[in-house]
């Protein structure tokens, strides 16, 4: 997998090869303020490491599952009080 600054390598490389030979010395220059201006700026977004975001997405899949499994629990609860003897009773001898 390429990393951030792979990227940036191959793209610093095709601006290169297209200056003209005789201007080197400033494609150099260019180089150098450019990979300044692009890491000057990638610095400023809210970016995560692949590493981060992949440990962030298992945290959120086990707290789905553990909802789910929460949720399915609650359920059964509900089902069995409506079914319990003498809560059909209880509900007809409020009204």
């Amino acid at each position: 997998m390429a990393t951030l600054s792979d990227s940036l390598d191959s793209v610093l490389c095709k601006i290169r090869q297209a200056i003209p030979d005789d201007l080197e010395d400033l494609g150099r220059d260019f180089k150098k303020n450019l990979r300044a201006r692009l890491n000057g700026t990638l610095s400023h977004l809210d970016l995560v490491t692949r590493e981060e975001f992949e440990a962030q997405r298992e945290l959120a899949t086990r707290l789905s599952e553990r909802i789910e499994a929460l949720a399915a629990r609650l359920e059964a609860t509900d089902s069995r009080s409506k079914t319990e003897p003498g809560e059909a009773t209880r509900k007809t001898s409020r009204h």
